[in-house]
């Protein structure tokens, strides 16, 4: 079977159509049902194009020839990026796909609290999160009147397990829809359970669904275990594993949410920034919908400590851990799970709350829910229900655009426990108190969201002159690799707040990007070009069939 790398490419309309009729590897990201609730006719659009693997990497891909390969004027492409599979999330509730803790074999076996590596279990009642000294989601939650039109909150992840217990009463299924290519019904959100290598993810979405908005929980006296169970629930499913999803997934869904008018979006995924998602992102947050994002999981620093995309955004009110004990999910024993957080500039649209040892449903068992939830997958649908239950109670009074994301996250700041905002941001969730603080308008914009990072962009060139398409193509290659780059992170620790870099530490910069094994061919080149000093550095040999590969300069 003939391999292919995936890009996202951006056309302008007027050929772009053409491009469509013309090309079987060729084919409109978004509906058009979609695109038109965003008025976008004439403009730009983004397309995805199957390609031959026959590049070094996918950057080089989308860097080769691209209008020529797809039969195209290379003045109608705007941008490309590839559609790559995110997998910098890790997730270590997956099980054994097969054998005796494979899911669904042990229904009836209890799975009680993580006491180990340093972890705090919190107090023994059920759902101990909720409470009074905890996120006041209970509190919060009693005292919201839930009317029709309900508030909306679009779950983006893996699917939910509809024969759970604790799934949402008010999902919306008329709505729902899966955005994993080739994988079932498109209009059917379900979890399939599908195994992804020798793990089974199955129940991700199934767990941070309950948290957001489950049911009552038989065995708990019917107490409800979801933040905001009263709340509408609108499950987009983007992938089989929270580790593992492709940059057009979570862009369909993003714009989707937002065309469908949901309020809120909780995502406990992330990855690496893309252009694709940085326009998602940008139109939901004009439209006025608050967009809640996991700051992403480590293990003993690897992938990254650091808030993934697209946490990272400022439009994105980004999500850390907080333990029990108030003490950050981080600095924990030995190899496990742990919280990301910063750089600090980060940390300015950051608010943590709680996790691990979270109550968590089972996919696969009707009745089950596991004690030891964590991640802070955990902790993001927590203040996405706090959200809704904000916009809820104010909705007669909010606009319907982004002064109403500036009004809920001003509550929820200022209304959260002051602490460590190194690690938790503005402080840690308190969700009753949030409902006392009003709607405050005139607050100012956040600024528009970009897919780089200013350091990089001038180190790139996009600093001094009018960018071209492949600068930015490259600019965007460069803000990927640092976040998966060790190297890179240790010499510009936040590319947000530097300016310059002393000669030597940016020789070492562009050294480690040529030594890195995932930097395609063309930007190795520009960096030659642009720093001859770092040439030096071992450079892999270019097969014979990647010489003529490079980036056409024509779309440039």
């Amino acid at each position: 079977m003939e391999k292919k790398h995936r890009v996202l490419v951006k056309l302008r309309t007027s050929n772009a159509l053409r491009a469509v009729d013309s090309s079987r590897n060729l084919r409109p990201l978004y509906t058009p049902t979609v695109e038109s609730a965003f008025g976008l006719t004439g403009a730009p659009r983004w397309y995805v194009a199957d390609l031959q693997e026959d590049q070094a990497t996918p950057w080089d891909t989308a860097h080769a020839r691209l209008a020529d390969r797809l039969g195209i004027s290379a003045s109608d492409v705007v941008f490309a990026e590839p559609d790559v599979e995110n997998h910098i999330f890790p997730d270590r509730a997956a099980s054994p796909a097969e054998g005796l803790f494979a899911v669904g074999v042990q229904c009836d076996k209890e799975i009680p609290k993580d006491r180990g590596h340093g972890k705090p279990p919190g107090p023994d009642q059920f759902a101990w999160h909720l409470g009074k000294e905890f996120s006041e989601l209970q509190l919060a939650r009693e005292a919201v009147l839930f009317k029709t039109p309900r508030t909306r909150i679009a779950h983006i992840d893996t699917g939910y397990y509809k024969a759970h217990q604790t799934t949402p009463e008010h999902i919306v299924h008329e709505l729902e829809r899966n955005f994993v290519d080739g994988d079932g019904n498109p209009n059917n959100a379900e979890d399939p359970d599908n195994r992804v290598l020798i793990l089974d993810n199955s129940g991700h979405g199934t767990g941070t669904i309950g948290i957001l908005a489950g049911g009552r929980v038989r065995k708990e006296g019917d107490m409800f275990l979801g933040g905001a169970p009263e709340a509408e629930v609108v499950p987009l499913r983007i992938a089989d594993s929270v580790a593992l999803f492709r940059t057009s997934a979570l862009a369909e869904a993003i714009r989707y949410a937002t065309a469908q008018k949901c309020d809120v979006v909780t995502l406990s995924m992330g990855g690496l920034p893309s252009r694709a998602w940085t326009e998602a992102v940008n139109e939901a947050y004009l439209a006025g919908v608050c967009m809640v994002a996991a700051a992403g999981n480590n293990v003993n620093g690897l992938p990254t400590r650091h808030v993934v995309y697209p946490a990272r955004y400022r439009r994105v009110l980004a999500v850390c851990g907080a333990m029990a004990n108030g003490k950050p999910y981080t600095k924990l024993e030995g190899l496990v799970l742990e919280g990301n957080f910063g750089p600090s500039r980060s940390m300015t649209v950051a608010i943590a709350s709680y996790t691990p040892n979270i109550p968590w449903p089972v996919f696969g068992c009707p009745e089950l829910l596991r004690l030891n939830g964590e991640g802070t997958s955990a902790a993001t649908p927590q203040v996405a229900a706090a959200a809704a239950l904000w916009f809820e109670k104010y909705k007669g009074e909010l606009p319907r655009n982004w002064q109403r994301v500036e009004a809920v996250r001003n509550a929820l700041f200022r209304s959260a426990k002051k602490a460590d905002p190194e690690h938790f941001g503005h402080g840690i969730l308190q969700a009753r108190k949030a409902l006392e603080i009003t709607p405050v308008f005139g607050l100012p914009q956040s600024p528009e969201d970009k897919d780089s990072f200013p350091f990089l962009r001038v180190i790139t060139g996009l600093g001094i002159t009018e960018p071209t398409t492949r600068e930015q193509m490259f600019n965007l290659e460069l803000a990927q690799l640092w976040m998966i780059n060790k190297d890179l992170q240790k010499i510009a620790p936040d590319p947000d707040a530097v300016a310059t870099l002393s000669k030597p530490d940016l020789k070492r910069f562009m050294d480690a990007v040529i030594e890195e094994k995932t930097t395609s061919t063309a930007l190795r080149r520009h960096i030659e070009g642009r720093y001859p000093a770092a040439a030096g550095a071992p450079v892999p040999r270019v097969p014979p069939k990647e010489k003529d590969a490079v980036f056409d300069t024509r779309t440039g």
